[in-house]
């Protein structure tokens, strides 16, 4: 017999570090989620092409955008249960119904996908997300970000 439905794993949002690193409470063990299948622009500072222009970059974006700076502390609710799963490449936060919080973050400018990501199930659903905000020009599209954080493969 096939079940109908799986058991939905359910976290307590304790702690929000910035964009890309919440920690949830799973049966009373800590959890770090960072989100699956994205580059946030906290992961282009630590792993950019030139550190200096790429932090001068999103410096400039955070400064004329401070409420992007905190997307995830006026989106996610500290002490809120949230459906999450883990796999290998992160973590699925279903923060707005079926719209996982790489999606969201996607949508507004905050992150690119990840090349090396490979995930059919998600491969479309990610990159319409992305998508959505080049074409609309939103956070790091409008900027020079994606040149100096990001490093193109040739």
């Amino acid at each position: 017999m096939i079940p109908l439905h799986a058991e939905l794993t359910i976290g307590l949002l304790v702690s929000i570090d910035n964009n890309a690193k919440q920690t949830l409470l799973y049966q009373n063990a800590s959890v770090v989620c960072e989100p699956f299948g994205v580059v946030t622009l906290e992961k282009m500072l630590q792993n950019s092409a030139s550190p200096q222009e790429c932090r001068s970059a999103i410096d400039a974006f955070y400064l004329s955008h401070p409420h992007q700076k905190h997307y995830a502390r006026e989106h996610l609710i500290l002490q809120q249960s949230y459906h999450y799963e883990r796999i290998e490449q992160g973590c699925v936060l279903y923060a707005n119904g079926p719209e996982s919080y790489s999606e969201m973050l996607l949508r507004e400018g905050l992150a690119v996908v990840d090349p090396a990501f490979n995930q059919k199930e998600w491969n479309a659903r990610l990159k319409r997300a992305e998508f959505g905000a080049t074409k609309e020009k939103i956070g790091l599209h409008e900027t020079l970000i994606r040149k100096w954080c990001i490093k193109e493969e040739k």
